[in-house]
C-alpha cells in the first residue's frame, strides 16, 4: 500500500514555484513495504545529476566494486559544470609547487575564513583545504588536466594562463589573515589550439566519459526525477524518473545544445529550444520505478534557470542573467524539501560584475544611484555584484578621468583577452559610458546628486593626496586620483544587455557538514537523502570566488558518496 506523504513540503515557499522550463515536482509517496513495491529498476546509490558534484560522487562511490550507481541527468550531462570557466579553487598542490608557488592548506583555510564567515564551520573549511591538493591527482585519473603557467595579472578569467589567483587574496583584508596564494586551477584543454576557450568542457567531458565506461554505473541521460519514495519511518527508498525513449532523447539533445548555445540566445532562439525541449520531456517521457537500497544523491544544480523562483527566493536578482542550463530550475532542491529537508540562503545569488579586465576600471571608483562610494573596487565580481544589488538597487557606474580612460581603452586592447571579454568590454565602452568636461554635468548625465558625486570624488583624492587609507581599504596600488576632465562614466547595473551581470543561486538543501546528508527543519539527518553541489549549501554559500563552487562540487560529492559507501 503507498500513499502521498502530504504536507512535507508546505514549510517550503517556492514548492509550486515553476515556469516554462521547469521540472514538476510531486510530494513524496509513502510506501509500507519497500520490498512489496513493484520496481522497474533497482541500484545501490542513485545520483540525479550529472554536473561535477553528480559526477563526483558516483565516480567515488562507485570505487567500491560492490556497488550498483544509477546517475541520471536531465540532459546528456555536465550542467552548468560543462559550461564554467573549469576552475577549481585548491591549495598546497601539485600546479602550485610546478609554478614556483608556496601555499598550504593551513594557510587556504585562513583565507578561506574571510569568505565563508561563520556560514560554515571552521573544521569544515580546514577539512576541505586539506582533502582539495588531493582533487587534482584524482580528477587526473578520470582524464581531466591541470598545469601552469601562471598568471599574475588582475583578471576574472586568465587568456591563456591555467593557475591565478581568482578571489580576494591580495587585498588588505585577507592579507591580515593569510599570505596570498594564486588558487584557481583552470582545467588544460586536450588540444593545446584550445587554450583560449573555456575550460567547463575540458573538464566534464573526460570525467563523463569515465563515468559512463564504469562498469558498475549505468548513465541514463536524458531522465529527470519528479518524485522521491520514502518508507514508513521516513527513509528514502526509491524514487519515480521519467525517461525519454532513444528517438525523443535524440531530439531534445539537440534542443537542449541549442538552449545553451551563446549565439542562439542572442538571436533569440535559445528560449524557444528550451520550451520545446521541456514539451518533449512532459509528452514522451516515461515512468520508471527505481528502487535506492543505500541512498540518494540531490546534485541537480541551483535555480537561477527558474525565474518564478528567483522571483520569490531572491527578488533583488531577477534582472542577472543566469549562468547555466534549464536544469537548473530548482527541482533537485524541491525533492529535498519533499520529504521535509530545510534550506537556508535561498536569497543569496552570486551575481559577477568585474571591474577588470580592463584592469584600470579597479583604479577608478564604483558609485552607486546617490553618487556615494560602494565597494572596494579591486575585490572579486561577486563583492561588487552584491553591493550593486543589495544596497544600490541593481544600480552602479564606474567613475574615471581621462588619464585612466586611456588607460582603460588600452588595456581593452590586450590580446591575452578571450572572445567574450572583448566583446564585454568593447560594449561597455562603446554603449554603456557616458563622458562629460565636469563632474557635475557627468552626474546629469547618469542621473545622480552632482553634489554627492562631487563629495564623493573630492574625499577620494584627498585621502590619496595626504596618504590616508583608503575608506574601502583598497590598496594604494589600486588607488589613483580623478582629476583631469572629461570625466567618464561606466554603467555597471543589471541593464547593459551586451556586458550583462552574471550570477548563479548559492542557497540550498541544509546538510551535515559531516556526511553530507539533508536535514530537516528540526536538525535531524533524512536517512538515506543527500544533497551536493549547488543543491546544498555549501563553502561558497556566503561570498563566491571562482572556483570555489566546483572545488565544492568535488568536495560534497566525494562526501555523499564515503558516508553511502560507509553504511
Amino acid at each position: 500500500m503507498s500513499q502521498d506523504v502530504t504536507g512535507a513540503a508546505a514549510d517550503f515557499p517556492y514548492f509550486n514555484d515553476e515556469c516554462s522550463t521547469s521540472i514538476p515536482v510531486s510530494e513524496a509517496r509513502k510506501v509500507d513495504d519497500a520490498d512489496a513495491e513493484a520496481w522497474d529498476e533497482t541500484c545501490d546509490v542513485l545520483v540525479v545529476g550529472c554536473g561535477l558534484a553528480g559526477t563526483s560522487a558516483a565516480l567515488r562511490a562507485a570505487e567500491d566494486s560492490t556497488l550498483s550507481v544509477l546517475a541520471v541527468d536531465r540532459g546528456e550531462g555536465g550542467g552548468a559544470s560543462a559550461l564554467s570557466g573549469g576552475v577549481l579553487y585548491l591549495g598546497g598542490t601539485r600546479v602550485q609547487k610546478e609554478c614556483g608557488v608556496e601555499d598550504s592548506a593551513e594557510n587556504m583555510a585562513a583565507y578561506l575564513a574571510h569568505e565563508t564567515g561563520t556560514l560554515i564551520r571552521p573544521e569544515t573549511v580546514r577539512r576541505f583545504a586539506d582533502q582539495s591538493a588531493s582533487f587534482i591527482p584524482w580528477l587526473e585519473t578520470h582524464g581531466a588536466r591541470f598545469g601552469g603557467p601562471l598568471s599574475e595579472a588582475k583578471t576574472s578569467y586568465p587568456g591563456t594562463k591555467f593557475l591565478y589567483y581568482s578571489g580576494n587574496e591580495k587585498t588588505l583584508a585577507a592579507r591580515k589573515l593569510a599570505t596570498p596564494a594564486p588558487r584557481g586551477h583552470r582545467t588544460l584543454p586536450a588540444n593545446p589550439a584550445d587554450v583560449t576557450a573555456m575550460s567547463g568542457g575540458e573538464l566534464m567531458r573526460p570525467l563523463l566519459a569515465s563515468l559512463a565506461s564504469k562498469p558498475n554505473i549505468r548513465l541514463s541521460p536524458h531522465t529527470t526525477v519528479r518524485r522521491l519514495v520514502v518508507d514508513g519511518e521516513g527513509r528514502v527508498v526509491g524514487a519515480e524518473m521519467w525517461r525519454l525513449p532513444a528517438g525523443p532523447a535524440r531530439k531534445h539533445r539537440f534542443l537542449m545544445r541549442m538552449g545553451r548555445n551563446m549565439m542562439a540566445t542572442i538571436l533569440g532562439a535559445a528560449a524557444r529550444a528550451s520550451r520545446a525541449a521541456t514539451r518533449i520531456e512532459h509528452e514522451q517521457a516515461r515512468l520508471v520505478r527505481v528502487r535506492v537500497r543505500r541512498g540518494v544523491v540531490l546534485s541537480a544544480g541551483g535555480f537561477i534557470f527558474n525565474p518564478t523562483m528567483v522571483a520569490n527566493a531572491a527578488p533583488k536578482y531577477v534582472g542577472v542573467a543566469g549562468i547555466g542550463t534549464i536544469g537548473d530550475d530548482g527541482s533537485g532542491i524541491k525533492l529535498g524539501a519533499s520529504v521535509g529537508g530545510g534550506t537556508d540562503r535561498m536569497n543569496i545569488v552570486s551575481a559577477w560584475r568585474f571591474l577588470y579586465p580592463p584592469a584600470t576600471w579597479v583604479k577608478g571608483i564604483a558609485i552607486g544611484p546617490d553618487g556615494r562610494r560602494i565597494v572596494n573596487e579591486e575585490e572579486y565580481g561577486a563583492r561588487t555584484g552584491e553591493a550593486v544589488f543589495e544596497r544600490n538597487q541593481g544600480l552602479g557606474w564606474v567613475i574615471v578621468d581621462r588619464p585612466l580612460q586611456e588607460s582603460v581603452e588600452q588595456d581593452a586592447k590586450d590580446p591575452e583577452l578571450l572572445s567574450f571579454q572583448k566583446l564585454t568590454t568593447k560594449a561597455a565602452l562603446r554603449l554603456y559610458t557616458k563622458a562629460a568636461p565636469t563632474l557635475e554635468r557627468l552626474a546629469e548625465k547618469i542621473g545622480v546628486p552632482a553634489d554627492a558625486l562631487v563629495a564623493t570624488v573630492d574625499a577620494y583624492n584627498r585621502s590619496i593626496r595626504d596618504g590616508e587609507p583608503d575608506a574601502f581599504a583598497k590598496s594604494d596600488a589600486s588607488r589613483k586620483p580623478i582629476e583631469t576632465g572629461p570625466f567618464f562614466a561606466t554603467d555597471i547595473s543589471w541593464k547593459p544587455k551586451l556586458n550583462p551581470i552574471s550570477g548563479v543561486t548559492m542557497g540550498g538543501l541544509t546538510v551535515n557538514e559531516e556526511t553530507g546528508a539533508v536535514l530537516n527543519a528540526d536538525g535531524r539527518e533524512i536517512a538515506g537523502l543527500y544533497a551536493a553541489g549547488r543543491n546544498a549549501v555549501g563553502l561558497c554559500s556566503n561570498f563566491y570566488v571562482s572556483g570555489l563552487s566546483l572545488a565544492d562540487c568535488v568536495f560534497s560529492g566525494w562526501r555523499a558518496a564515503e558516508s553511502l559507501k560507509a553504511r
